[in-house]
């Protein structure tokens, strides 16, 4: 989910900032919904299993702050804990998701983001899907930025949708952008081309369970500070029937002769969802560039009649490098999407293994 636009307004109507608890689960729905034009239900249920079946949550945690208008909620921001883990010590992280706030109110979405960073005296605060107006208040509280999380990498497949996506952003008229996409996708794909060939063979084979996922891993402690990645997250996160395209695998690494989770999912993107897109969301332990390669050519194989385009994102400069070699599109973003603030000292690394699937970027 999205964070509000700051933008200068006329003056609003009084608000008042309040805590929101779980009767408000129903409010806060459809109030977001009416921010995202999704559906109450679909948002309501999204809320409901991101929220309160998230297994990190306490009950003496806060559920998220709001700001109410004669009786209205017309801004919010929301709670998500995750467990971390660094050298064997387990670190509870506050994570932040869902901010918005209606337009007669942007000039008082800072009074929120406020409140949520008065949290950061009792948990380090963390948030993964920063637009660069939320990026830029997590600057100004003294947040830092989680290392490369400034872009993400694109394997092209099939270039009309993507290809009419760039020209949308260059014109405003929907029918010079699909005749555009139409025309210079043939010229973007012999310009582009992916020098990753596609092969099917066993290398990934699929995990159905959050208990199979576990005992993959069971053995690999992450020297950096990296998710708690225990069977109660690994059944929520990707085996709680919440999405049915989520996938997960165990690739078999014959560079070092051992297993590597690998988990994805896939959404619709672009100005009117004309994109299919697949996300790589976790790869553990941290892989190799030559072990991403052969994952990411497995994926291929696996997906290349479902999706126009593959997605990596958290990616450091040597893999981008590589990748961006074997035809994949470096996009960068305004700002950095992820940002960690640590007022209670408690984060003594700064080696950082942060994926896709930590908090709300691509869920």
């Amino acid at each position: 989910m999205t964070s509000p636009q700051l933008i200068p307004h006329n003056r609003s109507a009084p608000a008042e900032l309040i805590s929101l608890a779980e009767s408000d689960i129903a409010h806060i729905a459809a109030f977001i919904a009416a921010q995202s034009g999704q559906s109450k239900a679909a948002v309501e249920a999204h809320l409901r299993w991101f929220l309160l079946e998230n297994p990190a949550r306490q009950s003496e945690q806060p559920l998220g702050f709001g700001l109410r208008s004669s009786g209205e909620l017309v801004g919010c921001i929301l709670c998500s804990p995750q467990a971390f883990q660094c050298q064997g010590e387990n670190i509870l992280l506050m994570g932040s998701s869902s901010f918005y706030v209606d337009q007669r109110f942007r000039g008082q979405g800072g009074r929120i983001f406020l409140q949520l960073s008065r949290l950061a005296s009792r948990w380090p605060l963390f948030g993964t899907s920063a637009n660069p107006h939320a990026a830029a208040l997590w600057k100004a509280a003294g947040a830092k930025p989680i290392p490369h999380s400034d872009g993400e990498l694109l394997g092209i497949l099939n270039w009309p949708p993507i290809a009419e996506e760039f020209a949308h952003r260059r014109t405003s008229s929907r029918f010079l952008s699909r005749l555009a996409g139409t025309s210079s996708s043939r010229v973007a794909t012999l310009l582009h081309p992916l020098k990753l060939d596609p092969h099917a063979d066993d290398a990934l084979q699929p995990i159905t369970s959050a208990g199979q996922a576990s005992e993959l891993i069971a053995s690999n402690r992450c020297k950096q500070m990296s998710a708690l990645r225990n069977q109660s997250y690994i059944h929520w996160r990707y085996f709680s029937a919440r999405d049915s395209s989520v996938a997960a695998f165990a690739f078999r690494s014959e560079a070092s002769s051992r297993n590597i989770l690998v988990t994805v999912n896939q959404r619709t993107r672009g100005y009117r969802s004309q994109i299919k897109a697949l996300h790589v969301l976790d790869v553990y332990p941290e892989a190799s560039a030559v072990e991403w390669l052969r994952i990411v050519g497995v994926l291929l194989s696996l997906y290349s009649r479902d999706v126009d385009a593959l997605v990596l994102r958290n990616q450091d400069q040597e893999k981008r490098k590589v990748f961006c070699e074997k035809g994949f599109l470096w996009r960068a973003f305004d700002a950095p999407s992820s940002w960690v603030l640590d007022k209670t000292k408690r984060l003594s690394s700064s080696d950082w293994y942060v994926v896709p699937a930590d908090g709300d970027s691509l869920i």
